[in-house]
């Protein structure tokens, strides 16, 4: 019996300890409103410049995304694009709330995200609370990767911004994964769009669909910034404190090139 019980609960610890790998692409789509492309992009005056630079913001390059999850813990990491082009112009960079660039981690027994940052060579660790959503469960259904999956809606607010979410999760698969770092719903989510529209701005979404998903994991190491920095001691702040942080940088920076372009 006691042999039996012993092979239950090893059995259980594997079951807990499972590790998915997945794929996803982050597509950010803005649709600005006539005025506001105006007031924003009017100043330049090269039609193609302009044309170039109102593309970029509206429809930058889709960003893609590793996601480690665990029942406790959680890596996203950005997956570095490059282009050998002789062409290449560089572009704009967007990413979206619980999901930002380079890499994150999650610990759901604390509810805490944390991300290391760079601000002009100074570098910091944010730590943000795991947000758990409030979602309403819609009868509207639809397949993904060949899964049935279901529609939910929510609100997601990060700073002042409040966006709506909706996200597309299903049962079929028996794990629960969400590809932003929010607590999970009951279901493994494979679409979400976290999208806002502003009257004088116009519409902007963020569509994040899975890829590809690898389950049972084997040998990854989550990849923890508190354990990556313990001998440097980064200071640990919020993300009010980092706003506050580039913008005192700014504001130092600016004042220092007023300065040297008022040197003759």
């Amino acid at each position: 019996m006691k042999k039996l019980f012993y092979l239950l609960l090893v059995l259980t610890s594997v079951a807990n300890a499972q590790i998915y790998e997945v794929k996803v692409e982050l597509q950010h789509r803005t649709k600005y409103t006539p005025e506001y492309i105006e007031m924003s992009f009017g100043d330049i005056k090269d039609t193609e410049l302009r044309k170039w630079n109102i593309e970029q913001n509206e429809n930058p390059e889709p960003l893609d995304y590793l996601i480690y999850s665990s029942e406790k813990e959680y890596n996203s990491i950005e997956q570095e694009k490059i282009d050998n082009s002789q062409d290449a112009k560089g572009g704009v960079k967007k990413s979206v709330a619980g999901l930002p660039f380079g890499l994150t981690y999650s610990d759901f027994n604390t509810n805490e995200n944390f991300r290391e940052v760079d601000v002009y060579g100074k570098k910091y660790i944010v730590k943000n609370p795991i947000e758990k959503l409030s979602w309403e469960f819609t009868n509207e259904t639809k397949e993904i990767l060949g899964y049935k999956v279901q529609k939910a809606k929510s609100k997601y607010k990060s700073g002042q911004i409040v966006y709506d979410v909706d996200a597309w999760f299903t049962k079929d698969i028996d794990f629960k994964f969400m590809p932003i770092a929010v607590q999970f719903l009951d279901g493994f989510v494979l679409e979400m769009n976290l999208f806002m529209e502003i009257p004088e701005v116009g519409r902007m979404d963020n569509f994040i669909r899975v890829q590809n998903i690898k389950p049972n994991v084997r040998n990854y190491k989550f990849k923890n910034p508190l354990k990556a920095d313990k001998k440097s001691k980064l200071q640990i702040i919020s993300p009010q404190e980092l706003s506050d942080i580039y913008d005192e940088a700014n504001r130092k920076r600016n004042e220092m090139f007023n300065q040297e372009s008022t040197i003759d």
